[in-house]
């Protein structure tokens, strides 16, 4: 599991927030399921849903637009998520009708808004659409740890509160009698269950927060032989669920939410036939885990050993090469205003830098790996290079105009032509695209003149790349082929 959880792998955020959902949804379904609150569960994350895309049409903007927006659409859905929670709680506590008239209700209106919502709004419909289809791929650092502190705190409340939880959920009279108000308690837990299901939509989608909400509980009851290894075997399978769903899903090129309820309807078959085998149910909780824990192992392969196929191009653009030419690629200026550090493949490897050590490795950049490939690409159109690794060490500021670039390689005694580079925008989009900005420039420093421009400026796909190496080894010939005049 070490290539899924790199710090330099695209989707970790995905996966550590996908993850989290599954394992808050997995033990309050549990609750769910026991209390016959299913159908709540149905109800409620379209609730939520239709209180994210209620949010996007009022702001006019979807998740990507900012932070504001962000947590904008974070408040609809809890709002929406608790209003229709409230409802339906004090409808079966009033109403003489039966609780699935109101909730067969609820989902129809809620299903009708959120489309309606998403109908009005053209620029959230894409976001919108693909948390519904549950893509699993704007989920930001800020998301962690909001999903951190939540489970963080459900785990807390579940713990110290487990007793009265139990009481007020199977045995309320008794609940009474040890001076233990139901009520209380069921607020408890109807506030923690809103609560989940509201952030785990934000976060994955209604098909998957109903999906684990419901899932491994229904696997775990039938395996577990008391109630406390229920909670253990169905965030064991939720766990499992996901990593392999996602494993899956990643291979594919398919939707990981969708996959991963898949391999939760796995286990949950699987255990239904466990238990139709009547096998004791320690011998199948056991075997359940051991299924579970056997399956992390996989979840990480993929092939690694992509690599371009970097033969001979055509010159392109580029100036016809003067005698003796042997052009140097001088640093790259980074003007994003971000730091575009690539992090180590070993996020422990990163552990001193983030902890403030001052002699830490920083590691390479964005800039510096994009003059690596500058001097590869240049290299293919047979023009001579000299070594980037030498260019550094003589040149440690990037230039940022042609007369610094001039003035730098006549410092460090570079007779030939160099290369000029300014990198002003490195984005990679939640949809698989690179959007940047790469302007480049060939100037001779003995008479300052430019000798050539270029630049790479559309947006590059990269939905195969998982990793900010693979990012710049899919993106690099692209790039370059447009900036070199080759496109």
């Amino acid at each position: 599991m070490s290539d899924f959880f790199a710090a330099d792998f695209l989707f970790r955020n995905a996966i550590l927030g996908g993850l989290g959902v599954a394992l808050l949804c997995s033990v309050v379904g549990v609750y769910l399921v026991l209390r016959r609150l299913v159908l709540i569960g149905v109800a409620l994350p379209q609730a939520g849903a239709a209180g994210i895309a209620a949010v996007f049409w009022l702001t006019g903007h979807g998740q990507g637009e900012g932070h504001g927006t962000h947590l904008l659409a974070l408040a609809g859905s809890l709002a929406a998520t608790g209003i229709a929670l409230a409802l339906l709680v004090a409808s079966q506590r009033r109403a003489r009708a039966p609780a699935e008239w109101g909730i067969g209700a609820l989902f129809a209106i809620t299903s009708a808004a959120t489309i309606l919502f998403i109908a009005v709004n053209p620029t959230g419909d894409f976001e919108m659409s693909s948390l519904l289809r549950g893509e699993l791929l704007a989920i930001t650092a800020s998301d962690l740890r909001v999903l951190g502190a939540a489970l963080l705190a459900a785990g807390l409340l579940f713990f110290l509160f487990r007793r009265e939880l139990l009481l007020s959920s199977f045995d309320p009279e008794f609940a009474r009698t040890v001076d233990r108000n139901p009520l209380r308690y069921d607020a408890l837990l109807y506030a923690l269950i809103g609560g989940s299901i509201a952030l785990g939509v934000m976060e994955a989608g209604p098909l998957v927060v109903f999906g684990f909400l419901v899932l491994p509980a229904l696997a775990a009851l039938h395996l577990a032989p008391g109630l406390a290894a229920a909670f253990a075997i169905s965030a064991a399978i939720g766990a499992a669920s996901f990593l392999g769903g996602f494993a899956l899903a990643y291979r594919a090129d398919l939707p990981a939410g969708p996959v991963s309820v898949a391999v939760a309807a796995g286990f949950w078959l699987a255990a239904a036939a466990l238990a139709r085998l009547r096998l004791r149910r320690r011998a199948a909780a056991l075997l359940a885990l051991l299924v579970a824990l056997a399956s992390l192992p996989g979840c990480a392969l993929w092939d690694g050993s992509r690599t371009n196929a970097l033969g001979p191009l055509p010159r392109g653009a580029l100036p016809e090469p003067g005698p003796g030419w042997s052009i140097a690629v001088l640093p790259f200026d980074n003007q994003t205003g971000e730091a575009l550090r690539v992090p180590p493949a070993n996020f422990l490897n990163d552990l001193p830098r983030l902890a403030g050590d001052p002699f830490a490795g920083g590691g390479p950049t964005v800039p510096e790996l994009l003059a690596q490939r500058a001097a590869v690409e240049l290299a293919r159109r047979g023009f001579e290079v000299v070594p980037v690794e030498r260019v550094r060490s003589l040149v440690s500021r990037a230039p940022a105009d042609p007369a610094s670039a001039s003035r730098a390689a006549a410092s460090a005694n570079l007779d030939g032509p160099v290369l000029l580079g300014t990198l002003r925008r490195f984005t990679v989009s939640s949809t698989g695209i690179l959007l940047i900005r790469l302007d480049l420039a060939l100037v001779d420093p003995k008479t300052k003149q430019v000798l050539w421009t270029g630049a790479a400026r559309r947006p590059v796909p990269i939905q195969a790349a998982q990793t900010w190496q693979e990012i710049l080894l899919d993106a690099g010939a692209p790039i370059f082929a447009e900036a070199f005049g080759n496109q």
